[in-house]
């Protein structure tokens, strides 16, 4: 299997104690955000009401050159020196070219390959590449089973990230760097992975990254009762195109132990990234970064609002098709995870549904796995169920089964943004919607009548709309 960068890693982290001294004020003011500006105006990019999934294959090379051109004007920040990380044009294309074409998660019949997979195409495999199940957010003690299990029981779930925030062990916080952090990722792990045998599912790859240190994933990391080597863990490049010696060490321990790692495109709109336009552009440079320091084995585009955290709000949905379709027209990496990786009402309401749709129909049409399963802006407590991912993947057969083009599906998507978008613009999406309680039966774990309700009408109306979903 060819490798875009992982033999130049001691050389390009070396480059973190020799490059240009630049303090992280100054990254953000006086280098990054110009020149930010600059590409962006240079290019002729701008974001435009409507703009939600790419028609315009032309802007999408503007938007690649822009991000590209900022990576090798600006390079990445290792704030733990406060230097600057920089690359030629020539070792870029030359980690591009390198790159698999195609990668496997997971262990045994459990297994998932992804592959590259272009725009619109629906012949080449099952639409959607794969679906990726996501538990986030504070989620009670006593519930963590049960909604690890609304996720390993549907099969149509590919892979999983669990994860969700525990507070305490034994009684005791859990503390970040603590002993406390390290058992408690042990427990994590060891309740994942029964569970998963307990559906017959042993391989079912596991994304989750929930401590905060480094030392704690470590603690798990045991092919025979622990993180598995299938299974996947996170290496950031932070806000804005910045690294530190902590992402490294994780992406060189878990390079080193044998599993694979993710990243995400995480421009915050509204932020140090700017608005749309300016965020697209960030989010390529964002991609292409990840690739010539981490090379990660999946990369996903999870850009939100900065001011009101959505993930599927039209603003993100922009970002996240535009820099995400830029970099799979011009890479062969394998296909992205698209947005939207968590909605922003509670998991029991129509308007979650509505946006997981909207994600999912953008994200099927590029060639890009669909995600889904948590609400309440990953904030609120037991805000995560297995139906909405379960859904996600149904709308993403239902975008290959009408062979949906680009133009279709942005019209489609532009249809569904008002059934939630107002409630993020008025900032009260986030109220709306009940939790994991609500919504399933605590003794089977199967969702309740008025929840399936909920899901089948969205998916009636979607029909009336022309998209067959079964």
């Amino acid at each position: 299997m060819s490798h875009g960068s992982k033999g130049k890693f001691i050389e390009y982290w070396g480059r973190g104690e020799t490059g240009p001294i630049t303090f992280q004020k100054e990254f953000d003011t006086k280098v990054y955000w110009p020149r930010l500006k600059e590409l962006t105006k240079k290019y002729g990019i701008e974001y435009a009401e409507g703009k939600v999934v790419p028609t315009d294959d032309e802007e999408l090379d503007a938007i690649w050159q822009a991000g590209k051109e900022l990576l090798l004007d600006v390079g990445i920040l290792n704030v733990s020196t406060e230097r600057r990380i920089l690359f030629t044009e020539e070792e870029i294309d030359a980690a591009l070219e390198n790159l698999p074409r195609s990668v496997t998660l997971g262990e045994g019949q459990d297994a998932i390959t992804i592959p590259h997979r272009g725009f619109e195409d629906y012949d080449n495999g099952p639409t959607p590449v794969g679906t990726m199940g996501r538990i986030l957010g504070p989620i009670s003690d006593d519930l963590y089973e049960k909604i690890a299990l609304s996720y390993a029981q549907e099969p149509l779930v590919d892979y999983v990230h669990f994860q969700g925030v525990k507070t305490e062990i034994n009684g005791i916080p859990i503390k970040p760097g603590s002993p406390f952090e390290m058992m408690a990722e042990q427990q994590h792990v060891a309740v994942v992975n029964d569970i998963k045998r307990r559906v017959g599912r042993p391989g079912l790859p596991d994304g989750g990254s929930t401590p905060v240190n480094l030392q704690a994933e470590m603690a798990a990391a045991n092919p025979l009762w622990g993180v598995k080597k299938g299974d996947v863990r996170h290496v950031y490049i932070m806000p804005q195109l910045k690294t530190d010696y902590d992402q490294m060490s994780r992406a060189y321990f878990w390079h080193s132990y044998g599993a694979n790692i993710w990243g995400i495109l995480q421009a915050y709109i509204g932020g140090a990234a700017g608005g749309p336009a300016t965020s697209a552009v960030n989010g390529v440079a964002d991609l292409l970064a990840y690739v010539m320091l981490y090379e990660p084995t999946l990369l996903g585009t999870w850009p939100t609002d900065a001011l009101y955290f959505s993930n599927s709000s039209k603003y993100a949905l922009y970002v996240a098709n535009y820099g995400g379709a830029a970099f799979s027209k011009h890479t062969h990496f394998p296909a992205l995870v698209g947005a939207a990786w968590q909605m922003t009402a509670g998991i029991n309401s129509e308007e979650y549904f509505w946006e997981t749709a909207a994600g999912a129909i953008g994200s099927a049409t590029l060639g890009f796995l669909v995600a889904g399963g948590t609400g309440h802006q990953s904030a609120g407590l037991d805000q995560a169920g297995g139906l909405g991912a379960r859904f996600a993947a149904e709308v993403g057969k239902a975008v290959g089964k009408a062979r949906l083009t680009r133009v279709q599906a942005n019209e489609l998507v532009n249809r569904i943004l008002p059934k939630y978008q107002p409630l993020i613009d008025n900032r009260t999406l986030h109220t709306v919607g009940g939790d994991f309680r609500t919504a399933y039966d605590l003794k089977t774990v199967q969702p309740k009548p008025e929840y399936l309700a909920i899901y089948n009408k969205v998916k009636a109306e979607l029909r009336e709309m022309g998209l067959p979903i079964q």
